[in-house]
């Protein structure tokens, strides 16, 4: 088992933006590692698949080559000319929308080949899940095991933490001054709404299900929920709040979404608490312009 908690960091970690880290942030050197990524898991994939011993993740390592080399082939659209003509990146429709865009669009292989490696949506988390089972002690949040339904913990936890993104957003940007684009709230809310549903969909795809559907069979569940959580906050290192912080920010909240989705073995209560952090980001991009 401890081979294969092993097996399974070096795989995640593989695939995640940390060799971007390391490569461009902290050693400052000019080379794009995702080819080398991709690579890499490839050679993994197919060793596992001619050596077929007793640790085996070939699926693991197969999803997780779909995932970097989905991703790689959105940031190459993203550069065309064509497509910046099509989606302006100094507007906010064009450059969040066109971005989300290409997450969902490149979500859709690694949804079917899930499907094609596990038949069960339920085995992979891309049900909604049963949010009337109670969930469990979080001690160090203050939650009881046994008195609280996963749908209303989702509600609860995700108009808190959106109002702490909020008052956190209020504190250091805007310094409680009214924002100069407040205005444009109001026109921009259905457009809000709709990008805050569709990347928080397609980010719990990648960053949950991908990572927590194929591992729920060969790890313990805290292990497994901890992967994907780290995964998750490793790849938002570059949003906001950023760096390290971000880091352990992200991975916290995506402990909790993946507690939250692997409780009720569904997608739906994550995918709130998300949406409603996506909306509350968005909506503050737009209001500061």
């Amino acid at each position: 088992m401890k081979k294969k908690t092993a097996l399974v960091l070096i795989y995640t970690l593989t695939a995640s933006i940390l060799p971007t880290i390391v490569l461009r942030d902290w050693l400052d050197a000019g080379v794009d590692p995702v080819p080398f990524q991709i690579m890499i898991l490839g050679f993994i994939s197919l060793y596992q698949l001619l050596t077929k011993d007793r640790h085996n993740l070939l699926k693991y390592s197969m999803i997780l080559t779909a995932v970097v080399t989905a991703q790689f082939m959105a940031g190459i659209i993203s550069r065309t000319p064509w497509w910046r003509e099509i989606f302006d990146v100094y507007t906010f429709t064009g450059n969040f929308g066109g971005s989300i865009l290409l997450k969902f669009i490149f979500i859709l292989p690694i949804i079917a080949l899930l499907l094609l490696f596990y038949r069960s949506p339920k085995e992979v988390f891309l049900t909604k899940g049963d949010l009337s089972v109670k969930a469990e002690r979080i001690g160090w949040l203050g939650i009881e095991g046994n008195r609280i339904t996963g749908g209303r913990l989702a509600l609860i936890s995700a108009f808190l933490i959106s109002s702490g993104t909020l008052m956190l957003t209020v504190l250091t940007v805007t310094g409680f001054r009214i924002p100069e684009h407040l205005e444009e709230l109001p026109l921009n809310l259905p457009m809000i709404l709709i990008l805050a549903l569709v990347n928080s969909f397609s980010e719990g795809v990648v960053y949950r299900s991908a990572i927590m559907g194929p591992l729920r069979n060969e790890l313990r569940k805290d292990v497994v929920i901890l992967t994907a959580a780290v995964f998750f906050g490793i790849g938002h290192y570059y949003g906001a709040p950023s760096g390290l912080i971000g880091i352990v920010m992200s991975s916290l909240l995506g402990w909790f979404m993946c507690r939250s989705m692997y409780e009720t073995e569904g997608f739906l209560s994550a995918w709130i608490i998300h949406f409603m952090q996506d909306a509350v980001i968005f909506s503050a991009v737009i209001v500061m312009g």
